[in-house]
């Protein structure tokens, strides 16, 4: 058998550092993702991390996720943990020689993002940041049509991704802590989301924004309850607290320019009643109008003046030729969340298997955000926060 096809046969041997709410989604993912094998996993919680192993099938565990990352038998590292860890896992992966696909935000800071986005360029793996939004298959329509002119000049893009899981003043996680989850919250966590989707669906970066912030709950206390994580039954109970201060955001209300000269208005929100993960944008052009909402995530709305709206559907006649490759299930059959992430990660293992055999692929940009886009939009949060520490004053991204 020639070497080539030795490496391409054997599995990709990945390791998935962290599991709390979305290591777990990266593990069932995985499990449906060809030539790849989840070899290990690593949590401060070793009953947490004993249940999920017997449950997936995973031979090895680790207390700390350095071991994981220093095990010479993983070719690839998924960084699931607290934000603060992100950029420091991510460069000792990178420095060990292993393929990274790292949760959002890439790091807290936009210096380190840059950094890492340097080391990255420097090296020859795959880097990825999991926006996995960007591969639901209507999503890739929008993006198909918008490239295809269909929409004419764009003019307005607007939205916006609402969450009501931090409502009530009892409802706590980490990410609430500046020191464990950055300075900024909302934005950081669901902003950068739907800017990513923006930017992929239309080609056009941000460039230029003002934005005001808002803390509507200005302290909080840990109850009993869990909030937005893993299943208490799988926890610890939590201890009540105290009341401590909050200095992350609750909601942000931003207007911005783009590379192109479009306009656009952004709400973000933790703390929207009713709303649980509710994603909307919205594409006006010259020629006609999109919409997409996660809620409906099948359709993809299409407005026109002169002629009839029409609603365009998950079937092969009304996608483009680029679209059905993100469609696993025929029309009719939903693909939700967990499919559009399986999504990215083919495209992920995919490049990496390239690689594996000596094939670099094609000159184009790798498909998948990479460490370059996760940094960019790291400076994109340090705008908003800039800018509403000004009273919304206009802020160029540098």
């Amino acid at each position: 058998m020639r070497p080539t096809e030795t490496a391409r046969e054997s599995p990709i041997r990945v390791g998935v550092c962290g599991l709390g709410f979305i290591g777990p989604v990266h593990l069932e993912v995985l499990r449906r993702i060809e030539h790849v094998t989840v070899n290990a996993i690593s949590s401060a919680a070793p009953a947490r991390a004993e249940s999920m192993a017997e449950r997936f099938g995973i031979p090895r565990i680790y207390t700390n996720h350095e071991d994981l990352i220093a095990d010479p038998a993983i070719d690839a590292v998924h960084i699931c943990t607290k934000n603060y860890t992100h950029a420091r896992l991510a460069r000792l992966a990178m420095e060990a020689g292993k393929h990274v696909l790292c949760e959002k935000p890439l790091a807290t800071t936009a210096d380190d993002g840059r950094s890492l986005a340097a080391l990255a360029a420097e090296r020859g793996g795959v880097y990825a940041v999991n926006h996995q939004y960007r591969y639901y298959p209507m999503v890739q329509q929008a993006r198909a049509m918008v490239r295809n002119g269909l929409l004419g000049r764009l003019y307005l893009l607007h939205g916006h991704y609402l969450q009501d899981w931090l409502l009530y003043r009892t409802d706590y996680n980490w990410r609430v802590d500046v020191e464990e989850g950055g300075a900024s919250r909302a934005f950081a966590d669901i902003g950068t989301h739907w800017c990513d989707l923006i930017q992929h669906v239309t080609g056009q970066d941000v460039v230029r924004l003002s934005a005001l912030t808002r803390t509507f709950v200005p302290d909080r206390v840990v109850s009993a309850t869990h909030t937005f994580s893993a299943p208490a039954a799988s926890l610890p109970p939590a201890r009540t607290t105290p009341a401590v201060p909050v200095r992350t955001e609750d909601a942000v209300v931003v207007h911005f320019e783009t590379s192109a000269g479009a306009l656009g208005s952004l709400v973000i929100s933790q703390t929207s009643a009713g709303h649980k993960n509710d994603i909307s944008i919205e594409i006006d052009g010259a020629d006609a109008a999109l919409i997409w909402q996660q809620a409906t995530h099948e359709q993809l709305w299409v407005g026109r003046r002169d002629d009839a709206n029409s609603l365009l559907h998950k079937v092969p006649a009304q996608l483009d030729p680029s679209v059905p490759r993100f469609a696993l299930f025929p029309s009719g059959h939903p693909e939700g969340y967990g499919d559009a992430m399986g999504n990215l990660f083919r495209l992920v293992y995919q490049r990496v298997g390239e690689l594996r055999v000596g094939n670099r692929g094609p000159a184009e940009p790798p498909e998948y955000p990479t460490f370059a886009e996760a940094a960019r939009m790291l400076a994109v949060v340090e705008a908003v926060l800039t800018s509403a520490r000004h009273g919304g004053q206009w802020v160029d991204i540098s």
